[in-house]
């Protein structure tokens, strides 16, 4: 029996960490996607405005600021800083909501004996929250109400 319970309190442990890095992961991506068009549309808004925008009515400084924002469109390190910090932001603000999750899934994990059954017991806990309040609504307001 004490075996069961072992393997049983390893297997939620490791299911707990497993959803909550999987949250971790897609919603970094999504972040990440939305961020890189965030930083993209920025930087392009303002190479835009400075090639359009003149001091002088010289045909070599419209020349110099068409060449200029066509070498701006091009580069790409605007879309990388973009998806790196949205990444970085999505997977904290995941993990963040995951903590008790993962807190519990790391005391299933690490410990033994009665510490890993509370461990594997709060995270049974959290998956019936999360379903009875995300599943079934119950505790949620309506929002046409």
């Amino acid at each position: 029996m004490k075996t069961i319970t072992k393997i049983a309190c390893r297997t939620v442990g490791t299911l707990g960490i497993g959803v909550a890095l999987y949250d971790a992961t897609r919603v970094a991506n999504h972040f990440s996607k939305v961020e890189s068009q965030k930083q993209q549309s920025k930087y392009l808004e303002n190479a835009y405005f400075n090639s359009r925008t003149s001091d002088n009515m010289s045909y070599t400084s419209s020349a110099i600021g068409k060449k200029t924002f066509e070498l701006r469109t091009n580069n790409p390190l605007p879309s990388i800083w973009g998806r790196i910090k949205g990444g970085c932001e999505g997977a904290m603000y995941s993990l963040g909501n995951h903590l008790f999750t993962i807190a519990c899934s790391s005391l299933a994990l690490l410990s033994k004996g009665t510490l890993a059954k509370v461990g594997a017991i709060g995270v049974g806990l959290k998956a019936c929250y999360d379903i009875a309040r995300n599943g079934f609504g119950l505790g949620k307001q309506n929002p046409m109400k």
